[in-house]
């Protein structure tokens, strides 16, 4: 009785830091939603920028949309704690995507004032 109750007792506690991924998980789509959605906004804008500017930052913007929906469908169907760890690691892609097409606008935006 005794070693079952330890075996039970040993089993949660091993269980309790791998199933902590899937929490992380949502927190790391907000993120990169937010990024998403900053950039979108900013490129409502960007009437002034060549097209080709424009064309690379909609590529970047493009990019960060497949990673957050990948990302989420890691989480959504894991096979694992891989699964988890993946969604992560896309979702912060996703937001480094986004990250770098705000950059591209911003950096253009100050060559113009100039």
């Amino acid at each position: 009785m005794k070693l079952a109750a330890m075996m039970a007792t040993l089993s949660v506690a091993l269980l309790i830091p791998f199933s902590a991924y899937a929490f992380e998980c949502p927190k790391h789509f907000k993120a990169a939603q937010q990024a998403i959605d900053k950039v979108t906004q900013d490129m409502k804008g960007m009437e002034m920028m060549p097209k080709e500017q424009v064309a690379l930052a909609h590529a970047l913007l493009d990019d960060a949309k497949t990673w957050l929906k990948s990302a989420k469908h890691n989480h959504e169907k894991p096979q694992g704690l891989y699964d988890h760890a993946r969604a992560i690691a896309k979702a912060d892609a996703a937001r480094g995507s986004a990250l770098a097409a705000d950059l591209l606008h911003f950096r253009y935006m100050q060559m113009m004032k100039k």
